[in-house]
């Protein structure tokens, strides 16, 4: 008989953070961004250094793409912003990577003095910074969700608009949302390169059987569009 053991820990992600220092740039369609405006909004940013020439900046823009529209249909507090790194690069340049992929967020050309500020040295690179100025740096987008994912749980909106009755549970190879207010929740359960393994609707005192291979993912709790809660699942077979 194989018994199936979900252990649930703190999520901890990527290397130690950082702290950013402010700027302020403006994009190809000549709006003005302004880094700390948007954290003080209790945002996180997300800064993709990219260049057009980049064959892997262009191979995997549509996954990036697809990132930033799965938070903004969830309501989630994540801004997105693609600077061009090449200092030989205009904003011609960055308007024609933004064409080629249809990319939906602000895209910033002529950012080579911000990628010297961040000190970033290859493309793409991703920045991710949470509202108290703190940041980690990934090199793939799979990495970049995952602790985008993590930042994530720092957020306090939504965590405040639940009621004392509404918690959630882990069991063995399940995961319970307890409401008393008749709340619905999105269960979503990712790995760790970021890709969706699955999603549950859940209403209250619903229990979603999660049936997980042998692994490590990553799972976020939604209430009415916020995510409440993120944490890190291993599932492991004990014979």
């Amino acid at each position: 008989m194989r018994i199936i053991a979900l252990l649930f820990v703190a999520f901890t992600f990527s290397a130690t953070a950082q702290t950013a220092s402010d700027f302020t740039v403006t994009d190809i369609d000549g709006n003005s961004r302004n880094l700390f405006s948007e954290l003080d909004g209790d945002n996180i940013v997300v800064l993709k250094f990219f260049t057009n020439w980049c064959s892997i900046c262009n191979n995997t823009a549509s996954d990036v793409v697809a990132i930033y529209n799965d938070h903004q249909t969830a309501g989630d507090p994540v801004v997105l912003w693609a600077l061009d790194r090449d200092q030989n690069e205009t904003n011609a340049d960055a308007t024609t990577y933004r064409n080629n992929h249809s990319i939906p967020f602000p895209v910033i050309g002529e950012a080579y003095t911000v990628a010297q500020q961040f000190g970033v040295l290859y493309q793409p690179e991703y920045y991710i910074i949470r509202p108290d100025r703190s940041y980690v740096i990934e090199n793939s987008y799979g990495a970049m969700e995952a602790a985008l994912q993590e930042a994530l749980t720092t957020i306090s909106t939504g965590v405040n608009e639940l009621s004392a009755g509404d918690d959630y549970l882990i069991g063995n190879n399940t995961i319970s949302w307890n409401s008393t207010n008749n709340h619905r929740a999105i269960l979503k359960i990712f790995d760790l390169s970021g890709r969706t393994v699955s999603d549950y609707n859940l209403l209250g005192g619903e229990t979603a059987e999660l049936n997980l291979p042998n692994g490590v993912y990553i799972f976020s709790i939604l209430v009415e569009g916020r995510t409440v809660v993120s944490g890190k699942i291993t599932v492991v077979s004990l014979f």
